[in-house]
């Protein structure tokens, strides 16, 4: 399997060798230069940070002019010391596969953008995306590609960081881009996946955190309730073993899984459902802001927990170094402006974020991010929690155990999910589990 890997590697290389020329992350984007003031003589020392931007997927964003207008707003300073050129990968077409694919054999060769900006691909669903019509993110697996030395450690810029606060920072967020070379991807932001009850209506259980199969076994009506579809590749937490490039779960534990949901289905009534109040699904983010926000009233916080007994949350947008820029200094100054608590707050690009911030005391009451939404016939501009709602999300994120970039092998789980609910046989049911799990291997073996 890996020689394959290896000869699909350098057919790769040689084809895309011969669209350096034509093609690379300015097709079909925009390019511009921020930091230089109009009408001034450039200053030929400055260095030139180039920044690829990934963030517009699936669609034809401004991601571009949007970080540009963030440099100018919150560091001015840095238009004295580096020459900023942005440019935006193309989010739909052709154009977008041949400059992904620019983009690849660049790093391969030792070249590439400075730093990269990069928005982690949705998984499939099937509501939103038509099956195998799926988001393809520049890096498809970030985890995979800390292990080949493609990012550079950032330990050390961390240390002398201008704008980010490290230790405001959730830890357990950020350990997503961190391995035994030290932090070489930085999350921007992250999202999760719970139910929320009302606190007047159901009480939290004292038996939480609690595993999957705990979960399945449990006659609470709020578990029963939390323990449904949306969250499926929730309780699996990590899906890829990168040390061995391999799934991190059975075909076993993959099958115990789905007829667990399955089973599950039957017990979520409408009987159940009733007798619990208000209660709403929730994928955590700005731009789901109206599904828990300050309008909620005290709740109840309930994740699809994991088979190792913790909850599971996702990386939405990220930024990495090349371990090949020739302005590593001025790169991660980009990078971490992104991460400041100011730019967190109040920035227009991070309010097209789905996820939401990763610095600490954001979302609190006194600290509502932008992020403008409709909620009941409204408009609001800004979205917080309460004290109590925000102080329950905290209970809920110490809980987390497993955090994990979007990849295809989540678009195969989530496809798999909805066809082996369809399936009206065991035998059915049992060739899809086979069949996707042969698939996940070798897409691992090949990332």
């Amino acid at each position: 399997m890996k020689n394959r890997n290896t000869f699909r590697r350098i057919t790769i290389l040689v084809i895309a060798l011969l669209l350096l020329a034509l093609a690379g992350c300015k097709s079909g984007g925009e390019s511009s230069e921020a930091v230089s003031d109009a009408g001034k003589a450039e200053k030929p020392e400055r260095p030139t940070v180039t920044v690829c931007m990934d963030l517009d997927i699936g669609s034809q964003g401004q991601s571009a002019s949007k970080l540009t207008d963030i440099v100018h707003e919150y560091a001015p300073e840095l238009k004295e010391s580096y020459k900023l050129v942005v440019e935006a990968v193309p989010g739909v077409g052709k154009e977008r596969e041949t400059a992904l694919d620019h983009i690849r054999v660049e790093m391969m060769a030792g070249e590439g953008p400075d730093l990269f900006l990069c928005r982690s691909p949705r998984a499939a669903d099937p509501d939103l995306l038509p099956p195998r019509e799926r988001e393809e993110g520049l890096f498809q697996y970030p985890k995979a590609l800390m292990n080949r030395r493609m990012f550079l450690p950032l330990d050390d810029y961390i240390k002398n960081a201008q704008y980010m606060e490290w230790d405001k920072l959730y830890p357990q967020i950020m350990e997503a881009g961190r391995n035994q070379e030290g932090q070489l991807i930085l999350p921007i932001s992250w999202t999760m996946n719970f139910t929320r009850f009302d606190a007047e209506s159901y009480t939290l259980p004292e038996n939480l955190p609690m595993t999957f199969e705990e979960m399945l076994q449990s006659e609470d009506p709020g578990i029963i309730l939390a323990t449904w579809s949306h969250n499926f590749d929730d309780s699996l937490g990590m899906v890829a073993d990168y040390e061995n490039d391999k799934p991190a779960f059975t075909r076993e534990e993959l099958q115990a899984h789905l007829e667990g949901l399955r089973a599950n289905r039957k017990r979520r009534t409408k009987e159940l459902s009733e007798s619990l109040g208000q209660y709403s699904s929730v994928s955590f983010g700005r731009i789901n802001a109206g599904l828990f926000s300050q309008y909620d009233p005290d709740s109840v916080l309930i994740p699809q927990y994991n088979r190792d007994g913790g909850a599971t949350a996702y990386i939405t947008t990220f930024g990495a170094v090349n371990i090949n820029s020739k302005a590593p200094e001025g790169a991660f100054r980009i990078l971490e402006l992104l991460m400041s608590r100011d730019v967190q707050k109040d920035s227009e690009l991070c309010s097209w974020d789905r996820g939401a911030p990763v610095h600490m005391e954001l979302m609190a009451k006194k600290e509502k991010i932008f992020a403008p939404f409709e909620i009941g016939g409204r408009h609001a501009e800004r979205w917080g929690l309460t004290e109590y709602n925000y102080n329950q999300l905290q209970d809920l994120i110490k809980q987390i155990n497993a955090v994990d970039f979007f990849t295809p092998v989540h678009h195969e789980l989530t496809e798999l999910y909805d066809l082996y609910m369809q399936a009206e046989t065991d035998e059915e049911r049992e060739k899809l589990i086979e069949k996707t799990y042969r698939t996940v291997e070798m897409m691992l073996a090949e990332s």
